[in-house]
C-alpha cells in the first residue's frame, strides 16, 4: 500500500480511447532470456557469437535450415 501511487503511475496511457495502458514486462521477459542463455552457456569468450546466439533466439522468424543457404541464391 506504500507503493500503491507510484506503481499505478508506472503505467503509461497508450491510448485514451480505449485507455490501454503499456508496461515494462516485454522488456523485462527479454532481459530475463538474455541472462538464461547467459547462464547456460557457462560464458561465451567471443562477443559476436554471444549477439548473434542472443539476436537468434530473440527473433521469432528465425527459421531453421539442415543445409547450408549460399549469397548467390542457388
Amino acid at each position: 500500500t506504500n507503493w500503491k501511487k507510484e506503481i499505478i503511475n508506472s503505467f503509461i496511457i497508450v491510448d485514451d480511447n480505449v485507455n490501454r495502458k503499456m508496461n515494462t514486462a516485454i522488456v523485462e521477459n527479454r532481459n530475463k532470456s538474455i541472462k538464461l542463455i547467459k547462464h547456460a552457456s557457462n560464458g561465451y569468450l567471443n562477443w559476436e557469437r554471444f549477439r548473434n546466439r542472443i539476436l537468434y533466439t530473440l527473433n521469432e522468424d528465425t527459421t531453421f535450415y539442415y543445409t547450408s543457404i549460399r549469397k548467390d541464391g542457388k
